[in-house]
């Protein structure tokens, strides 16, 4: 609720007025000390009329003169009941309606615990004076007189528990704007400056945002319904927006201010603000408030605002914090986006690495033979023939990683593994000229399509690896179902890895069993190799 002080002002001027008017109607009251009872009221009205003007002028001295009128409003209280109160006058007394404007006014204007404080003040008055009118021998029902004090508990009683649920009461929220989140920080900024000025009714929001790996502060400000942009120079306001002042509400050229503590409290400055942002915009009065996100900080100002008040101050703190937040979601996004897209690279230069550039590799493995094999007479046709045939399938393989790529993975889908298992050895085997042998469960191994495809490109990679590097003239492929898991045995009767302290592990299958969420490990010796590699059953890279 904006505005909080000129409505309360309003309000009291408005109950003030209307008890004098009553006053006047009905012949029977006063009570007692009627003359002074109306010179006091009529001051009162005054007082009343004084508040309203100041409030809807001044949102400095209506801060400054919040307490002082909170405490006049239940003397005034005590002194109506004075004035009013007899046993013939249930309803003609303004105890409720007082009580109540004094208990909602602390409501509205503070939080749950100015109400209980309002409330214990009033019942403690109100009942010594009570007391205090009875044995000066006034004439008072003492039943109705507690019977009230009861009404005015369960009324305050009511009144701090919404003040406590009610929280602050006010809302501060960034709309979405349209696009890929991680891709529109400026569209967000934009949206939440258009927010800020239609919620505080402003004519100019800004945000000046320093990053934290940029020396450059980016200002980009509404004003007038227009968006603009600067960068502003680091050294004149790089210091001010990482020491991130409190939220405030200033008046430049009387030096005074309304800040926003850490414990939530409004506090009056009589004080400078020293902002050199404020200067750069040629801002005399306006809100301030800082914006702390994962990516940088920054400062929100706003002036030209139509009837500022103090709750502008926490206000505009909800809304920093709120574009904080939404910025911390963003670079949230952009990482996300960028991890995505770099997991999606480094599959692709795996399958890439594991499928074409080690076919090709074993392409020119038996192009070279072929020339040897022709240089000694032999007939060509049939290698020739077996290397079109080989070109053809992973002609079709590429195709398939490209078909693959285009629609996204189906995870649903299931393939039975050992016919795939036993294409891709009879086919490496005859590419690169070695013998194959796979061992499989006897039982049927259906596994998802993903997992297949992972499968078979970890088996092909190790074949290469065995025929290149390791000179083998035998691979032996077993696969084992352990529940949950795969196991994936790969061993050749190479020359293994080269002798050292720790044997470099191939990076293509270690990225692959790593981004599987499996284990994989290393068992090599000079009569060959043998990799060991466990996979949860249907994990998705």
């Amino acid at each position: 609720m904006r505005k909080t002080g000129r409505v309360i002002a309003t309000g009291r001027a408005i109950l003030a007025l209307t008890f004098i008017l009553a006053l006047f109607l009905d012949p029977s009251m006063p009570v007692r000390s009627a003359p002074f009872g109306y010179f006091l009221l009529l001051i009162y009205v005054l007082w009343s009329a004084l508040l309203m003007v100041i409030a809807w002028r001044s949102w400095w001295l209506d801060f400054r003169l919040a307490i002082p009128a909170q405490g006049i409003d239940i003397l005034m209280f005590l002194a109506a009941v004075y004035f009013t109160e007899s046993p013939f006058s249930e309803f003609q007394s303004p105890f409720l309606a007082f009580a109540a404007f004094l208990l909602v006014a602390a409501m509205v204007r503070w939080n749950w615990r100015a109400t209980a404080a309002t409330a214990v003040v009033l019942l403690v008055a109100n009942l010594t004076f009570g007391f205090a009118l009875s044995e000066f021998g006034i004439d008072i029902d003492l039943v109705r007189f507690s019977r009230r004090t009861i009404y005015i508990i369960l009324l305050s009683s009511l009144l701090i528990w919404l003040s406590m649920s009610r929280g602050s009461g006010k809302a501060a929220n960034v709309p979405e704007p349209p696009g890929i989140p991680g891709e529109r920080r400026d569209l967000l900024v934009d949206a939440a400056l258009r927010e800020i000025a239609t919620s505080i009714d402003a004519e100019c929001v800004a945000l000046a945002f320093a990053k934290g790996e940029e020396p450059w502060i980016d200002l980009r400000m509404l004003c007038k319904g227009e968006i603009t942009s600067q960068r502003l120079s680091p050294q004149q306001f790089a210091e001010e927006l990482l020491e991130l002042d409190a939220t405030a509400l200033f008046s430049a050229n009387r030096n005074r201010r309304l800040e926003l503590s850490d414990d939530g409290v409004i506090r009056a400055v009589p004080d400078m603000l020293e902002s050199e942002l404020a200067k750069h915009l040629d801002v005399v009065e306006g809100l301030i408030a800082p914006v702390r996100s994962v990516s940088g900080s920054g400062q929100i100002m706003v002036w030209n605002i139509k009837a500022v008040g103090f709750d502008d101050v926490g206000q505009i703190g909800l809304f920093a914090e709120e574009v904080g937040r939404a910025l911390d979601r963003e670079e949230m996004a952009s990482l996300a986006r960028n991890a995505a897209e770099a997991g999606v690279r480094h599959a692709l230069a795996r399958d890439l690495h594991d499928s074409v550039a080690q076919f090709l590799a074993g392409t020119l493995f038996r192009l070279e033979a072929l020339r040897r094999w022709i240089r000694e007479g032999n007939d060509p046709e049939g290698e020739i023939d077996s290397i079109k045939n080989a070109l053809r399938r992973e002609q079709g393989q590429l195709r398939l990683l490209i078909e693959r790529l285009r629609r996204g993975e189906d995870g649903d889908r299931q393939t039975e593994i050992a016919e795939e298992l036993r294409d891709l050895l009879a086919e490496a085997g005859a590419h690169w000229h070695i013998d194959t042998e796979l061992d499989l469960p006897e039982h049927p191994l259906p596994i998802s399509v993903q997992l297949s495809h992972e499968i078979r490109q970890l088996v092909r990679e190790a074949i290469a690896n065995a025929a290149r590097h390791g000179k083998c003239q035998k691979v032996l492929v077993q696969l084992e179902d352990e529940g949950a898991l795969l196991r994936l045995s790969i061993a050749d009767d190479g020359i293994g890895f080269p002798p050292t302290r720790s044997p470099s592990r191939p990076r293509s299958i270690s990225e692959r069993v790593e981004a599987l969420g499996g284990s994989f490990q290393l068992h090599s010796n000079s009569r060959g190799a043998r990799l060991e590699i466990a996979l949860r059953s249907g994990e998705h890279a």
